[in-house]
Formats: structure tokens, sequence, C-alpha cells
């Protein structure tokens, strides 16, 4: 009687039944394996690019926060500095670079341009930026709310 799994081979004349899986099973597997990783990379891929951008969005709205407390302190935006508010200038692990282009007395502008790899894979958000006002913006084609 055969086992369920079991293989007949002919060894020498007579039958012996083989545990295991044939080279043709294997192959199969491997390349559901291999199909699974193709479909699955680009998804995952795309998904630490969004997740780069919404941390470098979060730390512009809490730059905006140091902001807001310079001028409370100072009476005006100007000659606020990254290291004056307690902030690096490059921020998540080197993706993205934390600026402030235009401060007067009244109004600012933050922006958090891509680096790197993070730049070529991003272009339809590119640079987030943020006024006084609260008003996001970026420097891509895409839509300001899929972006923030």
């Amino acid at each position: 009687m055969r086992l369920w799994g079991q293989r007949i081979m002919r060894v020498r004349g007579c039958y012996k039944s083989s545990p295991g899986f044939h080279l043709l099973e294997l192959l199969i597997v491997m390349a559901m394996i291999g199909l699974l990783a193709a479909l699955s990379l680009p998804l995952y891929s795309q998904y630490v690019v969004q997740e780069r951008r919404l941390e470098a969005a979060a730390m512009l709205s809490k730059l905006a926060i140091a902001m807001e407390e310079y001028h409370v302190d100072q009476n005006t935006y100007q000659n606020a500095t990254l290291a004056a508010l307690g902030f690096s200038e490059i921020i998540v692990d080197g993706y993205y670079q934390l600026s402030i282009p235009t401060e007067t007395a009244d109004d600012y502008l933050l922006m958090a341009t891509p680096l790197g790899a993070q730049a070529a894979k991003d272009t339809a958000c590119a640079s987030l930026t943020l006024q006084a006002n609260a008003k996001k913006g970026i420097t891509g084609s895409g839509k300001v709310e899929e972006c923030w």
C-alpha cells in the first residue's frame, strides 16, 4: 500500500517508495516565491518613500512650532536659523534637508527638500513647504493633499 505523497521508484527491478519532492515541484514553488517578491517589492519601495515624506512633513510642523515660539520671544521671525531653533539641517537619515528660505518680520517659509534616492523616487511631491499661515505646498507636479 502506498501512502499519500510517496513516490514509487524503480531501482534494479524492484519498486521502492521515495519521500520527497520532484525537481519540477521545487521549481514551481520557487517561481511562485519569485513572483510574489516581484509584486511586493515596488509596493514596499513606494511605502518607504511615502513614510520618509510624512516624517519630513512632521518635522516641518515641529519647526513651525519652534518658529512661533521664536516669534513670541523675539517679536519677529527674522534671523531665525535652524541652529538657533535647535534643529539639524539634515533629517530622516539624510533623505531630506530642512531650510528656512524666507523669513521676514511677519512671515516665513519652511522647506524640506528631498536628497539622493528620495528625490529621484518622489518626483510628484518633490519639496514640501509650509508658510506662517499654515499654508502647505509642494514644488512637484502632484496634489498637495496627497503629499501632506
